[in-house]
């Protein structure tokens, strides 16, 4: 909701801020930009993420490294948020628990 909260004017300039600080200068100069608020669009229902451009990438690796193992999956723990992210990352946390030594049947 970070960008929601930002003053439409000074939308682009934060989302480019953002990209030349992940990618570098040559990032922030698009040669086109569209800017699509998906937290109040009609097709995705009010659905936002939460993560800051690059966040995901950052913890990762983390994923499931902890004691006991923690899971995570969903939409947003896949490329952009899409619904086939949510089926893949679920899939693949299921298959990692199942495997895990912290998990036994009943």
């Amino acid at each position: 909701m970070w960008l929601a909260a930002t003053a439409e004017e000074h939308r682009l300039d934060a989302l480019l801020g953002e990209l030349e600080r992940m990618y570098g200068p040559e990032a922030a100069r698009p040669r086109h930009s569209f800017l699509r608020m998906w937290a109040t669009d009609p097709f995705t229902r009010g659905y936002t993420t939460h993560w800051w451009p690059g966040d995901v990438l950052r913890v990762g690796p983390l994923h499931g490294s902890h004691e006991p193992p923690f899971y995570v999956c969903g939409s947003d723990q896949w490329v952009a948020g899409y619904m086939e992210g949510a089926v893949r990352t679920g899939r693949a946390a299921a298959a990692a628990a199942l495997r895990s030594e912290a998990w036994a049947p009943v």
